[in-house]
């Protein structure tokens, strides 16, 4: 089973955040668990539970902020995504929309139109953190130095934004000003100002499969194409990551395979894929 559609319509980001997770099962019997999720999002997220729970059974998730303090949200299990071993794998809503309670700043998903990826980027300043819709310069600026200026809410002036990266406990998630430099890939001219030629790494996701870390060669509002070792059949509907960093907290929004073209001399494929829209 998956989620409804309407439980999809902000992004999903792929983040490990520890919760603790509490209900009462069928007898009255208080359950507690602390458990990391697997992606969250502006109304829910995903986490794994070593119980079996029915749709629509109710939880409290709690997580630490600092030292003492704590945020705490009701929700509900909206669906059972897969099982192993170890758990059972759940897709929840919130009861109330409560985008603090994951520290993050979702966007409108309207303002994504005009956008050509999309990232969880923090203030270098207060670390602040907001899901990005890059336009054509901040891709640009991204690709070039890995990070982007823009205005800082918070702070209310403008700023540097970096990827935002997990960090271990107490570690300083300011940046290195050297390693803000690293990445020496350009981006290439382009006449059509709609499509940016783009060497950048993109994550492809597929149900029932391991994910795959692809070269992306540009990027549209509408779109992206992508060389790939694995062929992915035309009408194909899968999930990409674009830009991608190994170990990010990367965002997945669903694509279809539009088109698909051996590279023999390679032993590729190279991929046209179009974004899919809430509702398709």
């Amino acid at each position: 089973m998956s989620p409804s559609a309407k439980d999809r319509q902000s992004d999903r980001i792929s983040l490990q955040v520890p919760v603790e997770a509490s209900w009462t099962d069928s007898q009255g019997q208080a359950i507690s668990q602390t458990v990391e999720t697997f992606l969250v999002s502006r109304n829910g997220a995903v986490l794994k539970l070593a119980e079996t729970l029915s749709m629509g059974q109710e939880l409290v998730l709690r997580r630490s902020v600092s030292g003492s303090q704590w945020k705490t949200v009701r929700a509900h299990i909206v669906a059972e995504i897969d099982r192993d071993p170890s758990g059972f794998l759940y897709a929840i809503a919130l009861h109330e929309s409560r985008p603090d309670f994951w520290d993050i700043d979702f966007p409108s998903p309207v303002q994504a139109q005009d956008a050509l990826a999309r990232m969880l980027m923090e203030c270098s300043f207060c670390q602040k953190r907001e899901v990005v819709y890059l336009n054509e310069l901040e891709l640009k600026s991204f690709v070039a130095r890995r990070c982007v200026a823009r205005l800082c809410n918070l702070c209310s002036a403008p700023s540097i934004w970096i990827e935002a990266r997990p960090a271990a406990p107490g570690a300083d998630t300011r940046p290195d000003a050297a390693n803000l430099n690293d990445l020496q890939n350009r981006i290439q001219p382009s006449r059509n100002r709609a499509r940016v030629k783009a060497r950048v790494l993109a994550c492809i996701r597929q149900r029932g499969f391991q994910e795959e870390v692809a070269v992306c060669e540009d990027l549209s509002r509408g779109g992206i194409a992508f060389r790939s070792r694995n062929q992915y059949a035309e009408g194909a509907r899968l999930e990409v990551a674009v830009p991608y960093t190994p170990g990010s907290s990367a965002i997945f929004v669903p694509i279809r395979i539009v088109s698909s073209r051996p590279i023999p001399s390679a032993g590729l494929y190279r991929h046209g894929a179009a974004y899919i829209k809430p509702g398709e």
